[in-house]
C-alpha cells in the first residue's frame, strides 16, 4: 500500500476551505474515489504555525508513526516557506534564510533516507494590505520575502533534483480568505497542481 505523508502549516492542515477541508483533504479524496484497488492513504502532518524548524524537528519521529511499510512505498510531501519568512515589528525574520536554507537541506536528507519520492511546495503570495501586521498576530508577511525564500528553496531542490511546485505567481488575491490562506478557490488550485505532479508517476 502506498502512502501519502504531507507536512507543512495552517494552509496545509486546511484553513480556509470551507467546503472540503483543504487541499490535502481533496487528495485523500481523489485517492479513494479512483484509485482504491490500489490502496493509496494520505496522512496529514501539518501543523498550524508550522516553519521548518518545527518540521524538522518532529520528522522522523512522524515518519515512525506510519508503520510496516517498505521505503519504495513512501512518498513525501513538504509545503515551506511561509511561516519562515514571516517577521515581527522589529523586522526579526522568524527563520534566518540561512538556516532556512539547512533546514531544507535536513528535511531533504531524512527524506531521502526513509523515502524514494519526495515533492516540496513552494510559498504562495500574499496580499500585503491585510499582512502587515496579519489580523492582531504582531507578525508580518511581504511577498518580497516570501519571493526571497521562494528562491531558496527552489534552488535547493533543483540541487538535490527534488520535484519542486512553485506556488509563487498561482494565487491571487481574491482567492486569498484572509489576505494568508486560500479560500476555497485557492485550495482547489494547489489541489490539482499536486494531484498533477503525483500522477506524471504511476504508484
Amino acid at each position: 500500500m502506498s502512502k501519502l505523508l504531507v507536512f507543512g502549516a495552517s494552509i496545509t492542515w486546511g484553513a480556509f476551505d470551507l467546503e472540503y477541508g483543504g487541499w490535502v483533504e481533496r487528495l485523500k479524496t481523489h485517492f479513494l474515489r479512483n484509485y482504491k484497488e490500489k490502496g493509496i492513504g494520505v496522512y496529514n502532518f501539518a501543523v498550524s504555525d508550522n516553519n521548518t524548524r518545527g518540521i524538522l524537528e518532529f520528522l522522523e519521529h512522524d515518519i515512525k508513526k506510519i508503520t510496516r511499510i517498505e521505503s519504495e512505498e513512501l512518498n513525501l510531501i513538504f509545503s515551506l516557506g511561509s511561516n519562515d519568512s514571516r517577521h515581527n515589528k522589529e523586522n526579526q525574520i522568524k527563520v534566518p534564510i540561512d538556516e532556512y536554507e539547512k533546514n531544507i537541506k535536513e528535511i531533504i536528507k531524512i527524506g531521502k533516507n526513509n523515502s524514494k519520492r519526495i515533492i516540496v511546495i513552494g510559498p504562495a503570495k500574499i496580499n500585503e494590505s491585510l499582512t502587515n501586521p496579519w489580523e492582531d498576530s504582531g507578525e508580518y508577511w511581504k511577498n518580497e520575502n516570501i519571493e526571497k525564500y521562494n528562491q531558496i528553496v527552489e534552488k535547493v531542490c533543483k540541487e538535490e533534483q527534488i520535484e519542486f511546485i512553485s506556488l509563487i505567481n498561482e494565487i491571487k488575491e481574491s482567492e486569498l480568505h484572509d489576505g494568508l490562506h486560500p479560500n476555497t478557490q485557492g485550495h482547489e488550485k494547489i489541489f490539482k497542481k499536486v494531484k498533477n505532479s503525483l500522477q506524471t508517476k504511476t504508484f
